[in-house]
């Protein structure tokens, strides 16, 4: 495809890929106030996001392009999928206060800070050389956080939302741009990710339709 299209359109971006489009889903569910599944969408999101680097590095025969191609294209991913869809997911819940869009704003900035600044040390680092640590708080990160703010508004209602996902918010912002560091996970605990992944996908669902 790439021969009458720009861009790269091999293995080592289609993961990429499919959780880009899975994050344009969610917004389309959340635009419609199908708030559920626009959350599943951004479970789902995470999922790939953890897949997508992997499966890339199994691409040996990358050249020096496709590798700068596939960092600019994650990162640009994880702006809508883990920045843009969270903030969409909490004005449709009714966070519209002046105080919450501006908590929004200060998540969206953090965000972009944040992605822009490991771009920077990607293109500065040694080729091939996996990072051990993170520093501070990775963006895919929403994909556990913001799921699990929705599962707690579901379960303890006595709890205003706005004022939990307001504090999340602005805490997770925070954490974006700070510089404590984070054990990379690595192995196993992908499958346990996806696991709890599924599970949590499932109890969202019995919680729309069964409950």
């Amino acid at each position: 495809m790439s021969k009458y299209c720009i861009g790269y359109y091999n293995r080592s971006v289609v993961m990429t890929y499919i959780g880009l489009a899975f994050a344009v889903v969610g917004i389309c569910f959340a635009y419609v106030t199908n708030l559920t599944w626009s959350v599943v969408c951004l479970i789902v999101a995470g999922v790939t996001d953890m897949f997508d680097g992997k499966i890339a590095r199994a691409c040996k025969n990358r050249s020096k392009q496709e590798k700068e191609f596939g960092v600019q294209i994650d990162s640009l991913t994880d702006t809508v999928a883990f920045v843009v869809l969270p903030v969409l997911i909490s004005l449709e819940m009714g966070h519209q206060g002046p105080i919450s869009i501006a908590i929004s704003c200060m998540y969206v900035l953090a965000g972009v800070i944040r992605l822009g600044y490991f771009n920077v040390l990607v293109a500065n680092s040694v080729p091939d050389q996996p990072m051990k640590n993170y520093t501070g708080l990775p963006v895919t990160s929403a994909a556990i956080i913001f799921p699990t703010l929705w599962l707690i508004s579901r379960f303890i209602t006595r709890i205003p939302t706005t004022i939990m996902y307001d504090v999340v918010m602005f805490l997770t912002a925070v954490l974006f741009v700070s510089r404590i560091k984070i054990r990379k996970p690595k192995g196993i605990a992908y499958y346990i990710f996806t696991v709890i992944a599924v599970i949590g996908i499932a109890l969202l669902l019995y919680l729309q339709y069964f409950r």
